[in-house]
């Protein structure tokens, strides 16, 4: 099996040939969400929102927010034209890269319904207008859903992905920002409607929420998501794989606070990292191993690293069912 048929057996059901490892089995997608979201190497997004690179990634402008009371997001949040967003010129540029026949297209959606009223109001704001005023909170939701639903919509026609990955982290490493309660109140119902909008067109939809959010994988796993992702380490990660086996596939696994992730790790223990996740959930059946490897420069993924090919290396020789 190649990498798609691999992927589509798992997806299934089936028992798959190998475990997928994340940067062999994807063609990523990332210029869309770069002009629609948020842009990777800093600047101005489209509603406005400045945003400062760093090493890590992008952020928001520390402490400049546009608004602090939810209720008057209407006075200051104005929804692009999606015509105006070169998601057609994107899609140009990262297609012809693209090899369908042997891996899946993945097409991310950075900055989700929480993390974009964060980007509007910061953290602190955000959190107290979910007790404060939860009325005006889900009236944003329900509104900002309407443009990420354009936007899945316009990247499904051009980029014909296999997979959308909509980002919408939720959690902290002890446990989600909000109670499930709030969570299924306030945001659940516009992210139902966000993976409604995907499947319905035939594409999968992956739930990208890092942290301790096992409390609500149900509720993913209810809504539609097949692919969760980063899962981290804070999750009972073999319970989850377990209980929903031929429902969802689990996409991480790594110590992405631990030593292993500290940009100074060995090579050494870079690979022993990944003999354990294949050894701890590879041999479920529904895991995808993706590496979270920091260098002085960022994600390894997206910037490289020395270490990636030798890990790669040792991968195959533990990556069979």
């Amino acid at each position: 099996m190649n990498q798609r048929e691999n992927f589509q057996a798992m997806l299934n059901g089936g028992r798959p040939e190998f475990i997928p490892y994340f940067v062999e089995l994807n063609n990523l997608g990332l210029m869309g969400t770069n002009n629609a979201d948020q842009p990777f190497f800093g600047g101005v997004d489209p509603f406005g929102v400045n945003w400062i690179a760093t090493k890590e990634g992008v952020i928001p402008e520390p402490n400049k927010f546009m608004f602090d009371d939810v209720a008057d997001w209407k006075k200051y949040v104005h929804f692009p034209d999606i015509d105006s967003l070169g998601i057609d010129e994107a899609a140009q540029v990262e297609l012809p890269n693209f090899n369908r026949e042997e891996k899946i297209v993945n097409v991310f959606s950075g900055v989700g319904l929480f993390e974009r009223l964060a980007t509007f109001m910061g953290f602190e704001n955000t959190l107290c207008s979910l007790i404060e005023d939860p009325e005006s909170c889900k009236e944003f939701f329900e509104a900002f859903a309407e443009y990420k639903i354009a936007c899945h919509n316009r990247f499904i026609d051009v980029y014909h992905p296999d997979v959308i990955t909509y980002f919408d982290d939720i959690a902290t490493a002890n446990g989600l920002f909000m109670s499930p309660t709030v969570y299924r109140d306030l945001i659940k119902p516009s992210h139902k409607r966000i993976i409604e909008a995907i499947t319905s067109r035939g594409v999968i939809f992956a739930q990208h929420t890092c942290g301790k959010c096992e409390e609500i994988i149900e509720d993913f796993v209810e809504m539609g998501a097949r692919i969760w992702t980063p899962a981290q380490i804070s999750n009972d990660i073999e319970g989850i794989l377990e209980k929903y086996k031929g429902r969802l596939i689990v996409e991480g696994g790594w110590d992405s606070s631990g030593p292993v992730s500290y940009i100074n790790a060995s090579t050494e223990d870079v690979i022993a990292e990944g003999e354990r996740c294949a050894k701890q959930y590879g041999q479920k059946g529904n895991y995808i191993f993706l590496p979270i490897l920091m260098n002085e420069k960022g994600n390894s993924i997206l910037v490289g690293d020395s270490r990636l090919e030798p890990l790669a290396e040792a991968w195959h020789k533990v990556d069979k069912l």
